[in-house]
């Protein structure tokens, strides 16, 4: 009974020590150097209307730290990623960091996570994270492309060498998950 108890702990301390334990998610990316992504605004929107939605964005999903308008920047504080996952893991922890251009044309963010290993905090990425915060950036800060249905490999069929194919039509957006107020022109 002892021999297995001593195998048992001596396996719990080496999973604890060798990956299993340490609390990173598989979308966790080591790296002394964070990247910043760039997301070009579209030049309708203005600056006051594109700040609104980043903080928007943001809030939603971390807590602010530090926040200034005039210089265009923002940075969460570090948290649990808010992916059902590794919420409640103590030892891995995730931040956003957003800054516009000084034109004002572009949105720059990075994202900046942290792994315990032990003693020390390891820094690094999460690239499920950025890809979740570009899509929503890109939603709502973007030019809308339309995205036009295929037609069906029936109505194909039924065309005639030379022959019209049905007009297509716009899809919604699958991944614009809710409308953004738009901008309202200045009458005065």
């Amino acid at each position: 009974m002892k021999k297995y108890l001593f195998y048992l702990v001596t396996f719990l301390s080496l999973t604890g020590i060798f990956g299993c334990g340490t609390g990173a998610p598989d979308s966790f990316m080591p790296m002394t150097r964070q990247y910043w992504e760039t997301i070009v605004i579209d030049p309708k929107l203005s600056y006051d209307m594109a700040w609104q939605r980043v903080i928007y964005i943001i809030t939603k999903k971390f807590e602010l730290d530090m926040i200034s308008k005039e210089d265009g920047y923002a940075r969460s504080q570090y948290g649990p990623s808010y992916f059902s996952d590794v919420i409640g893991n103590n030892k891995y922890q995730v931040r956003i960091v957003a800054k516009f251009t000084p034109d004002k044309k572009k949105l720059e963010f990075k994202i900046e996570s942290q792994v315990f290993e032990g003693k020390i905090w390891m820094n690094g990425s999460d690239t499920r994270v950025a890809a979740n915060m570009r899509r929503d950036f890109e939603n709502s800060l973007s030019i809308k492309k339309p995205k036009t249905k295929q037609p069906s490999t029936d109505s194909l069929k039924q065309a005639q060498p030379g022959a019209q194919l049905p007009d297509e039509e716009p899809l919604q957006d699958e991944n614009q998950e809710e409308s953004f107020p738009q901008e309202q022109p200045n009458n005065h």
